[in-house]
C-alpha cells in the first residue's frame, strides 16, 4: 500500500469519526439534560459526553441492516446486559439500560476519535505504516470497546453482592434475636428496617420488599422476589427457610436460623480475610514503584560519574 493511499485512508477515517462526534454533539446539545440529572458521574465517568451516545442510539437504527443470525445474537447479548442492569438498578432498570446503551456508544466513539486522530497526525508526518495501524485500531475500538464498557457491569455486580454478603450476617443475627423473643418474621423484618436508617443496598432491597407486603403482595412472594434481586446464595437459603415456615408452619425455624447465622458469620470472616489479602497485594505495587524510584535516585550519580570518567 503506497504512502499516499495509507495517509488518505487515515485522514478519511479520522474525518468520518470526527464528523459523527461533532454532529452528534450538536444534535444532543441540551436534549438530554433531564436524563443526566439522575446519572452518577462516579458510575459513568464519561457522563459529560453521554448525550452524544444517546443521540446516536436514538437516531441510528443500525440493527435492521444486520443479517437475521447476527441480529438474534445481538438481541441475546442485549438481554444478558439488561439482566445485569436489572440486578444493579432494580425497578429503574429500563432507564439505566437506556443510559448503558448510550454509554457504550460514547466510549467507543471517543476511543475511535482519539486513535484515528493520532493515526492521522502520524501519517501526515510521514510514518504511514504506524498511522494506518492506528487507524485500524480505531475501527476495531469502535466495534470492540462497547463490549469492554459492558464488562464493567460484572465488576459492579460482584461489589454489590459482596456488600450484601458482608451486611447480611448482622441482619440475620438481629432477626434471630427478635424471633426468639416471640416476634413473627414479618414484624421482626419491619422492626429492623424501621430502626435501621443505614443507606445500604441490602436494607434498600428489604425496604422495597416491605413496601410490597404493605401494598398487598403475599409475604412469601415478596421474600422470594427479594432473594432474586439480591442473588446471593446465603439470602436464597434464608428466604427458602422462612417461606417454607410461612407455608407449612412449624416451631423449628429459630434453631435453623441460628445455624445459618453462624454460617454467615464464618462467611463474613472469610470474605474480610480475603479482602485484607487483596489490599496487602495492592499495597505492594506503590511500594515497588517507590523502591525503583529510590534505586534510580541512588544509582544515577554513580552511573553518571562512571560515564564521565570513561
Amino acid at each position: 500500500m503506497s504512502m499516499f493511499l495509507s495517509t488518505g485512508i487515515s485522514i478519511g477515517v479520522c474525518i468520518v469519526f470526527a464528523a459523527i462526534f461533532f454532529l452528534s454533539y450538536l444534535g444532543s446539545k441540551g436534549k438530554y439534560d433531564d436524563c443526566l440529572e439522575y446519572v452518577d458521574k462516579e458510575e459513568y465517568a464519561l457522563k459529560d459526553f453521554l448525550p452524544i451516545g444517546l443521540e446516536i442510539c436514538d437516531r441510528l437504527d443500525y440493527e435492521r441492516l444486520l443479517p437475521k443470525a447476527l441480529k438474534n445474537a445481538l438481541a441475546r447479548y442485549k438481554n444478558t446486559v439488561y439482566q445485569k442492569v436489572l440486578e444493579l438498578h432494580g425497578k429503574d432498570a429500563e432507564f439505566y439500560n437506556y443510559i448503558q446503551n448510550g454509554y457504550r456508544i460514547t466510549t467507543a466513539l471517543l476511543a475511535a476519535v482519539m486513535a484515528s486522530a493520532v493515526g492521522c497526525i502520524i501519517s501526515v508526518q510521514g510514518d504511514a505504516s504506524t498511522g494506518i495501524m492506528l487507524t485500524g485500531i480505531s475501527i476495531i475500538a469502535f466495534f470492540g470497546v462497547p463490549f469492554l464498557a459492558d464488562s464493567s457491569l460484572d465488576e459492579e455486580i460482584a461489589k454489590r453482592r459482596q456488600k450484601i454478603q458482608l451486611e447480611f450476617p448482622e441482619f440475620i443475627n438481629k432477626l434471630v434475636l427478635l424471633v426468639n423473643a416471640g416476634m413473627t418474621i414479618s414484624k421482626a423484618w419491619e422492626k429492623i428496617i424501621v430502626e435501621n436508617r443505614k443507606e445500604h443496598v441490602l436494607y434498600d432491597e428489604m425496604r422495597y420488599a416491605l413496601m410490597e407486603i404493605r401494598s398487598g403482595k403475599p409475604e412469601a412472594i415478596a421474600y422470594e422476589e427479594f432473594a432474586r434481586r439480591c442473588r446471593v446464595k446465603e439470602i436464597t437459603k434464608f428466604v427458602s427457610i422462612i417461606v417454607m415456615n410461612l407455608r407449612r408452619g412449624g416451631a423449628e425455624i429459630v434453631p435453623v436460623l441460628k445455624a445459618q447465622a453462624d454460617e454467615c458469620w464464618e462467611m463474613r470472616k472469610n470474605t474480610a480475610k480475603q479482602l485484607g489479602e487483596e489490599a496487602s497485594t495492592k499495597i505492594l505495587i506503590p511500594l515497588m514503584i517507590m523502591f525503583l524510584g529510590i534505586v534510580i535516585i541512588v544509582a544515577t550519580p554513580a552511573v553518571l560519574s562512571m560515564t564521565s570518567g570513561m
